[in-house]
């Protein structure tokens, strides 16, 4: 009887360790769709994304991927995998992009997992803007550095036009001059932690106006200093679609001539002329 129960006892732990080393599915890429098209619209055939192709529609269609894993190690990690796609998006006479994903534990979704990426624009090698129109009746964020020699505008819209790699480190160059407290960076004046403007550009004898918000440290101990609040009116000059002349107003750094460095359907980056 002892043996038989010895036995049953290994049988027992057996399976224990067997269910421990059993395999789960997790999840590499979740199904992609999406539709690339060019800056004027027009569907984009054959464009490599991935290792799919679009149609004559521009639609491409990426297969869900999924992988094993071991129960026992993901017990020990005791949380779902992160989940990291980059897909390369390529078409002979436009620049390259890309589609990456990421999230800390996105490799836990079930099975059937689908992410839609709606339109994305492909930019042209050597894409021309006619900037004047680009900026005429529209509204725009700006950030600018502690010497204002380097301006980035951001038009909007642009947190949904930017769903490719080409355009978020742009978005991450502008973030760091905006909000210190959120991304640790130190471009604004010492005390400041958050300066965001708007600007609104009007088609009527090139005028714009200007809102800023300057956002200051609080502590218990004091001193507990109010935001500032600047509205203002101002004037600029496109020159040759290269170069920007800003009167800023009361916004006295901003004002000066600027080369327009980078510029895409939202975003547009302005040096300082020396």
């Amino acid at each position: 009887m002892q043996k038989f129960k010895a036995h049953l006892c290994l049988i027992w732990l057996g399976c224990i360790l067997l269910s421990f080393q059993s395999c789960i599915s997790r999840l590499r890429r979740p199904e992609i769709t999406g539709v690339i098209v060019d800056y004027d619209k027009n569907p984009i055939a054959n464009c490599k994304v991935g290792e799919a192709l679009t149609d004559k529609n521009g639609r491409f269609k990426l297969a869900e991927e999924r992988y094993k894993a071991f129960l026992l190690t993901e017990i020990f990690t005791m949380e779902a995998p992160p989940l990291m796609v980059f897909e390369p998006v390529e078409k002979e006479g436009f620049e390259k992009d890309a589609i990456s994903i990421f999230h800390k534990w996105g490799g836990g979704r079930r099975k059937g997992a689908k992410t839609t990426i709606d339109t994305i624009f492909l930019k042209k090698l050597n894409q021309a803007f006619d900037i004047s129109a680009l900026l005429k009746n529209s509204d725009w964020k700006l950030a600018f550095t502690k010497q204002a020699d380097t301006i980035y505008l951001l038009k909007d819209g642009f947190r949904e036009w930017c769903k490719t790699d080409r355009c978020s480190p742009f978005y991450s160059e502008y973030q760091g001059l905006v909000d210190n407290a959120y991304t640790g960076a130190k471009n604004l004046p010492e005390g400041m932690i958050r300066r965001m403007i708007e600007v609104r550009f009007d088609a009527k004898k090139s005028p714009f106006k200007i809102s800023m918000i300057c956002e200051y440290n609080s502590t218990f101990d004091g001193p507990n200093r109010p935001a500032d609040i600047t509205n203002t009116k101002g004037s600029y000059q496109v020159l040759h679609n290269t170069k920007i002349i800003f009167d800023a107003g009361k916004i006295k750094e901003l004002t000066g001539k600027y080369n327009i460095s980078d510029v895409d359907l939202y975003q547009m980056k302005l040096t300082k002329v020396k």
